[in-house]
C-alpha cells in the first residue's frame, strides 16, 4: 500500500542580497513579496520509494545537488537516484549558480548551507509524516499564461498541466504537483522583491482550495522560449516592459490554479501504484569555444564600444541597445569559453532521471528546454510523459535545431550545438522505455 508524505520549508533570504536571474538588475533585494520555500512529496510502496523537491529558485549546481541527495539517504534511506530536485526558476530569488550575470561574484556559502539543510529537512519531514493514501497522474490544459516569446504568433506552447494527486484513503486530495513549461518572469529587471512570481500563486491558490492542511508544489516544464511575451533579450540588458507586475503575476498564477483545481476530481488515485525510479548519465555535443584568450578580448572591446557609445551618444536608445546586446554576448560566450575549458572530448554530460507513477513518466532534464522538444517527446512516448525542466542540476538553454538558425539570446546562451535538440530526444525516449521495463 501507498504511503505519502509531504513538507515545505522556507527558504527566503535575508533583505539585501543579490537576487539572480537578470544580468542588467541595477540592486540587491530590498524585501520579501513572499516568501520562497523548499517542498517535498514523498511517495513509497512497498518496491520503491522516491522524493519530488521543488526550490523557488533559479537554478542549482549539480554538485549542489548530488550532495544534498547523499543527505538526503542518510536521514531517509531514499536512493539518490530517486530524488529529483527542481528549480521553478523564478528570476526574483538568491544568487545560487555562478554564471554569466555574475561571473566575477561569488555564491553565499552560509546560504547554501541553510539551503541544503532546508531541502534535507523538508524532505525528512515529508518521510516522517508520510501515511497511507493513494496517487494519480493526470492532465489538465490552461490557456492565457504562457506564449512563446520568440514566435511572431507566440505559437507553439504547450498549454498542458502535468498533475500528481495525492488524496487520503477515503480520497480527500491532500497534495497536488502542478507541472507547467513557462518562465516565471512576470516580474522584470527592475523588481527587487523577493518572490516566486506566478507560480508561487498558483500554489496558494490550490493550498487554499484544498483545505488548512493542504499542500502544492510547482515544477517548471520545458519552457526555454516560453513566457509571458516579455523579450528576454531586451529583459536581460536591463529595458523594462510594461504589464510586469505582482498584480498580474497573481492573475496568471489563478489561472494555472483553476485549471489545476478543475482538472483534479477527474484524476483517478489508488493505493498500489507502479513506482520506479533510474537514473543515467547522457551526452549532449558541445560548442566549440575560441580561445579564451579571444572572447576576453571580444569582451573587453565590447565593454570598451559600449561605454564610448553611453558617453557621446547617450540620447541615441537603439544604437546603445545592441551595444548593450553585443556586450551581454560577448560576455557569456567568455565565461562559456572558461567553463567549457575541461570538456575536452567536446561531450557536455548531463544526468537525466526519470521517476515512473503508474502509466506516466517524469523526466528530469538539467536545461531549459524548447518548449517544441517537450511536445516532440509527448507526441512520441509511449506513457505519458512530462519533462521537468532545471532539475538536478544546470546547463542554461536547450534550443530546437531549427532555432540556431535564428540566433538570438536563447541560442547564444546555449552550450550545446544545434544536434543537441535530437540527441536529448533520443536519450530521453531509451530512459522511458527502461523505467517501462521495471
Amino acid at each position: 500500500m501507498l504511503k505519502a508524505g509531504f513538507n515545505k520549508v522556507s527558504i527566503s533570504p535575508p533583505i539585501g542580497v543579490p537576487l539572480a536571474g537578470f544580468a542588467a538588475r541595477p540592486e540587491v533585494s530590498t524585501g520579501t513579496h513572499d516568501d520562497l520555500f523548499a517542498s517535498a512529496l514523498v511517495l513509497e510502496t512497498a518496491e520503491a520509494a522516491v522524493a519530488l523537491v521543488s526550490v523557488d529558485l533559479l537554478a542549482l549546481p549539480g554538485e549542489f545537488v548530488a550532495a544534498v541527495r547523499s543527505s538526503i539517504e542518510q536521514r531517509t534511506g531514499i536512493k539518490p537516484d530517486s530524488v529529483m530536485i527542481a528549480s521553478t526558476h523564478t528570476h526574483a530569488g538568491p544568487v545560487t549558480i555562478k554564471t554569466f550575470f555574475n561571473p566575477d561574484g561569488s555564491v553565499d556559502s552560509q546560504y547554501m548551507n541553510v539551503l541544503s539543510e532546508a531541502i534535507v529537512t523538508a524532505v525528512s519531514n515529508a518521510w516522517c509524516d508520510r501515511e497511507p493514501g493513494k496517487v494519480g497522474v493526470g492532465r489538465g490544459h490552461v490557456a492565457g499564461v504562457g506564449v512563446n516569446r520568440r514566435s511572431p504568433d507566440q505559437k507553439p506552447v504547450d498549454d498542458q498541466i502535468g498533475i500528481i494527486r495525492v488524496t487520503d484513503l477515503v480520497e480527500n486530495t491532500k497534495a497536488v504537483l502542478i507541472n507547467y513549461a513557462c518562465h516565471p518572469t512576470v516580474l522584470g529587471p527592475d523588481n527587487l522583491l523577493v518572490t516566486g512570481d506566478f507560480p508561487a500563486f498558483a500554489v496558494q491558490a490550490v493550498e487554499e482550495a484544498i483545505g488548512p492542511s493542504g499542500f502544492a508544489m510547482f515544477v517548471n516544464g520545458t519552457q526555454g522560449n516560453i513566457s509571458m511575451g516579455h523579450s528576454s533579450e531586451l529583459s536581460a540588458i536591463g529595458i523594462v516592459t510594461p504589464g510586469r507586475t505582482f498584480e498580474r503575476a497573481a492573475e496568471l498564477g489563478q489561472l494555472l490554479a483553476d485549471a489545476t483545481l478543475k482538472a483534479l476530481p477527474s484524476i483517478k488515485v489508488h493505493d498500489q501504484p507502479v513506482l520506479t525510479a533510474a537514473s543515467v548519465q547522457a551526452s549532449l555535443p558541445l560548442k566549440n569555444y575560441p580561445d579564451p584568450v579571444e572572447t576576453r578580448q571580444a569582451l573587453l572591446e565590447a565593454e570598451e564600444h559600449l561605454n564610448a557609445l553611453v558617453s557621446t551618444n547617450g540620447d541615441n536608445a537603439d544604437r546603445i541597445h545592441r551595444a548593450k546586446s553585443q556586450h551581454l554576448y560577448a560576455s557569456i560566450n567568455d565565461f562559456y569559453a572558461r567553463e567549457t575549458e575541461r570538456f575536452t572530448d567536446g561531450i557536455l554530460p548531463i544526468e537525466l532521471q526519470g521517476i515512473r507513477i503508474d502509466d506516466a513518466v517524469f523526466v528530469a532534464v538539467p536545461a531549459e528546454v524548447f518548449v517544441e522538444i517537450g511536445l516532440q517527446l509527448k507526441r512520441t512516448a509511449a506513457y505519458k510523459l512530462f519533462i521537468v525542466g532545471i532539475a538536478n542540476g544546470y546547463i542554461g538553454y536547450l534550443p530546437t535545431k531549427e532555432a540556431y538558425d535564428v540566433g538570438g539570446y536563447e541560442v547564444v546562451s546555449s552550450k550545446c550545438r544545434p544536434e543537441a535538440a535530437g540527441k536529448l530526444i533520443e536519450q530521453v525516449l531509451h530512459l522511458e522505455q527502461r523505467l517501462s521495463k521495471q
